[in-house]
């Protein structure tokens, strides 16, 4: 008997999604991928903060600017202590969605990943453990001396003393949560001749080009004197217009290309300012460096993120993971362009099958479980 066309749709074995794509250079990426496969990295979240984030319609990493003070601090906690033993509140989004750290817990869990947080200068410090290097948040972009040269200096050097010494890891993973980052990605980049006006990412749904690109252009017109300083030291574009982040893993890669180390950015926009700022500095692409992010970023429609990391020069890996079929809200809100990437999430996904073939099925079922758990608790 002939099978009904739906039984024979039904019978077809369509590949399944892998968990991650090469978005950019792609041999780049293979090698990378083919170098730390079935090895263990060591996760570093690198926690920091910049006035701003202060600036209303800059940034959604919490639900007034208060509680943005407090989002970095409070990641790293809900990463470094035991759901039971936390007992703050998750960073919210004005609309009420979760921070990404529950799907970076989710992962760090699944894998048993060693996990550091280095403080380079947040509002508040997290009570877990962690390295702080007691720097204060950066000023305001728009005032043109975000960090100043003191400050710029003892955090690259910090930085790259710790890339020299982590010779005991196969690979590292660095995420990061700076509240108001990729507004300071966008100066860094145009301060350094990327044209990245509507190109970066955002935690809102709709993006927030408009403030974001703004906020940049009156900075730089304000300060145009400055811009030959950093044609001699493109370090300076950080200390000018960025924040704390962008210099610290700027010389951690330095300092980890020394000793070889494989280098994983884990994070959207925030990160391809990173490589680039870090390209620049050193005068050749990174070697053995990729960049990491969600397919949320790479799909974000108010945003051009495969442009901007062919502009940048950066291998772009993306996960697949989705929660198209979560019926859990907070998560499906992610498909609805909110939050997108953060805390190293979407890096830390891609090495869940670099390191142990985890299915996108598994991921998903295990960011549930630990979402589910800890709204539980709040």
């Amino acid at each position: 008997m002939f099978k009904t066309l739906i039984e024979q749709v039904k019978d077809i074995n369509y590949p399944k999604l892998k968990p991650f794509s090469f978005i950019t250079k792609g041999r780049e990426c293979q090698n990378f991928a083919n170098k730390v496969k079935g090895t263990k990295p060591l996760f570093i979240l690198v926690i920091g903060s910049t006035e701003t984030a202060l600036i209303p319609g800059i940034s959604a990493a919490g639900q007034n600017t208060e509680q943005l003070k407090l989002t970095p601090a409070l990641d790293a906690d809900f990463l470094l202590f035991k759901k039971e033993e936390f007992k703050k509140k998750i960073p919210v989004s004005p609309n009420g969605i979760p921070s990404p750290a529950i799907l970076s817990k989710a992962i760090i869990e699944l894998l048993e990943l060693d996990i550091s947080v280095i403080d380079v200068g947040a509002f508040v410090k997290p009570q877990g453990k962690h390295i702080s290097l007691n720097m204060g948040p950066a000023k305001c972009l728009t005032t043109g001396n975000a960090l100043g040269p003191i400050k710029t200096s003892f955090l690259f050097q910090k930085g790259e003393k710790l890339g020299n010494s982590l010779t005991e890891h196969p690979y590292i993973v660095i995420g990061e949560c700076v509240p108001g980052g990729t507004t300071t990605a966008l100066s860094v980049l145009c301060s350094l001749g990327i044209n990245a006006f509507d190109l970066v990412s955002s935690s809102f749904p709709e993006g927030n080009n408009f403030w974001k690109n703004q906020t940049v252009k009156d900075a730089l017109l304000a300060n145009g004197d400055l811009f030959s300083t950093i044609n001699k030291n493109p370090l300076k574009a950080a200390e000018y217009f960025g924040d704390p982040m962008q210099v610290f893993v700027s010389g951690l890669i330095k300092g980890a290309m020394k000793i070889h180390l494989p280098i994983m950015l884990a994070g959207g926009s925030q990160m391809l300012a990173v490589y680039y700022l870090a390209k620049k500095i050193l005068e050749h692409d990174p070697h053995d460096t990729v960049v990491a992010t969600t397919s949320w970023i790479t799909n974000d429609k108010n945003a051009k993120t495969k442009r901007l990391a062919e502009m940048v020069g950066a291998p772009l890996i993306s996960s697949n993971v989705h929660f198209k079929d979560s019926k859990i809200e907070g998560l499906y809100a992610y498909e609805q362009g909110h939050i997108k990437e953060g805390i190293g999430a979407g890096g830390l996904m891609v090495i869940s099958d670099l390191y142990k073939d985890i299915s996108i099925e598994n991921i998903v079922s295990q960011i549930e479980k630990v979402y589910t758990a800890a709204m539980a608790l709040q």
